[in-house]
């Protein structure tokens, strides 16, 4: 791959990502009622979702997303109550006081970690659309029935690198909006805004086809 053809992948890679859809505001919503630190799971959990159609896209298995459409419909069913799940227990989440300064992820947090890179995950592959998209994107910029292992990596590297960067500026704007807001009253307002945008979410999943 040239520079050129990298900087252009990046690029529309970005402006894709960076497109507000169910699993962005999904994302939005569990950075709003559990900050930054404890949403990296969920982003990771997206990103590997993502790395799972990728690779079929370049392995040239986009009839996968036809054949186990079944499977993708109660994959899409299970992100959806989950997400609902987790948006009841947002809103009914007792208002309380931010802690200052920098903590250090305790054992809790990374269980709650795990559970947001399940979210992710499933959020992700609750849309075999997204193979489709890598499908019809990719050729635009290399010949996949040509494409080394060299090549594979760097556009791995890329996808997933900007999948990352773009889903981290939203975590964390949704980690300053947090922040800004320190009053009992103003926490159960967001507690019950970050739970509203899980349970929409949650709702767009399921009820798209």
């Amino acid at each position: 791959m040239t520079v050129e053809t990298s900087l252009a992948l990046a690029f529309v890679c970005f402006i894709f990502m960076a497109s507000p859809g169910p699993g962005t505001f999904a994302l939005l919503g569990h950075a709003l009622a559990h900050g930054f630190t404890r949403s990296f799971g969920f982003i990771l959990g997206m990103a590997a979702g993502d790395l799972v159609f990728l690779t079929l896209a370049i392995l040239g298995m986009a009839v996968i997303a036809r054949t186990f459409e079944g499977l993708f419909l109660v994959i899409r069913l299970a992100a959806a109550a989950y997400l609902i799940w987790l948006g009841i227990k947002a809103w009914r989440t007792a208002p309380k006081m931010l802690e200052d300064g920098n903590r250090q992820i305790t054992r809790s947090a990374r269980a709650h970690n795990m559970r947001g890179f399940v979210s992710g995950l499933l959020v992700t592959l609750s849309n075999p659309k997204t193979i489709m998209f890598y499908v019809g994107f990719l050729p635009a910029f290399m010949d996949l029935s040509l494409l080394t292992a060299a090549d594979a990596g760097i556009v791995v590297t890329i996808v997933i690198g900007v999948l990352l960067g773009s889903m981290s500026l939203y975590a964390a704007a949704a980690e300053r909006a947090r922040r800004m807001l320190k009053s009992r009253r103003a926490q159960k307002m967001l507690n019950r805004g970050s739970g509203s945008i899980m349970i929409g979410a949650g709702v767009v999943i399921a009820a798209r086809g």
